[in-house]
């Protein structure tokens, strides 16, 4: 039997405009049944459009920037080498990140007029530091539960110290003041964000010792990053901008401020050591430069301009006359 030359969906189309829907649906009954296929699978919509921290160049840059600084602090803290690496970014609902199993100590830090931000620590990795900071080894024991109540007062300072970490490492993107906030190990009232908030969350992977790894994380809230947004889907790249007005403007001021030291140089000789320690006062040294020869004008072991001395208000002066030569040495 060959196909019918209208599909279905078109018969229904064409009949709907020739005859009233009663005719329509007589025919189509009298069509034969379309087969079904034995199995559907449910339809996912792609998830491509998700607002994922990936999709921010610039945030991940600065995950990658914490891990450096974070490597480089925690090295002097405990005098040998730590590793820190990105295991993985990811957006995260707030009640999710603070509904866990294992024991975490929570770092609150807040930037006025933006919100506040999470940092989850195992309670090993503190624990560490505490011992480190007391002059330790800077080790823990199996698995603690909470902190001692001297852990949790020299708690205060790690996180003075995050704090600080994080304005720097913001610095280049924008200016953030961060201040430590609440530090505690119960998370149901730390109130960073709305229990189905989003966050950006990185989560990290830190090798302290052989016997010690932990893991830690930093969570920024959707609204806390809205303002900067636009910033962070910046692409970085090798390639030097052709024209950053704001970057060279800068430049120029700091530039401006740079004390340089001048030298104008009359002229050389050269003398042996015994004329030389026989110089007294009204002695004459031949310099071979003319009355009418122009001099240099140096900027440290860089000559800039020709000039010809004079005298202005009293005083000794050099008059620019022209640009040194490139690679003049007189």
């Amino acid at each position: 039997m060959s196909e019918p030359i209208l599909a279905p969906e078109e018969l229904e189309a064409l009949m709907a405009t020739v005859a009233p829907s009663e005719h329509a649906d007589a025919l189509f009954a009298a069509l034969p049944p379309i087969k079904q296929p034995e199995q559907v699978d449910a339809f996912h919509f792609d998830d491509a459009d998700e607002d994922r921290p990936e999709r921010y160049p610039m945030f991940v840059n600065l995950q990658e920037r914490m891990v450096e600084m974070l490597d480089e602090q925690w090295d002097e803290l405990f005098k040998r080498d730590i590793t820190i690496q990105v295991e993985r970014m990811e957006t995260s609902f707030y009640k999710d990140i603070i509904t866990v199993d294992e024991p975490l100590v929570y770092f609150v830090f807040e930037v006025e007029g933006y919100g506040r931000i999470l940092f989850t620590f195992d309670t090993a990795i503190i624990v560490a530091f505490v011992d480190a900071m007391l002059g330790g080894e800077g080790e823990s024991t199996d698995n603690p539960k909470t902190l001692s109540p001297v852990e949790l007062r020299l708690s205060e300072r790690i996180a003075e110290k995050m704090a600080n970490m994080l304005s720097e490492l913001w610095a280049p993107v924008h200016a953030l003041a961060f201040k430590p906030y609440k530090l505690d190990y119960d998370p149901q009232f730390l109130a960073v964000t709305g229990a189905m908030e989003k966050c950006f969350s990185t989560y990290f992977d830190a090798k302290l010792s052989d016997d010690l790894t932990g893991k830690l994380g930093i969570h920024y809230p959707r609204p806390f990053l809205e303002p900067m947004l636009e910033m962070l889907r910046v692409a970085l790249s090798d390639d030097t901008p052709d024209n950053d007005d704001e970057w060279t403007g800068e430049l120029m001021q700091s530039i401006a401020h740079t004390p340089a030291e001048v030298r104008f140089e009359l002229g050389r000789c050269q003398v042996d050591i015994g004329t030389f320690l026989t110089l007294k006062p009204g002695d004459a040294l031949p310099l071979k430069t003319r009355a009418s020869d122009p001099c240099t004008l140096w900027i440290e072991d860089t000559p800039l301009f020709q000039a010809m001395p004079g005298e202005k208000e009293g005083m000794l002066a050099a008059e620019i006359t022209k640009p040194a030569e490139p690679g003049g040495t007189s």
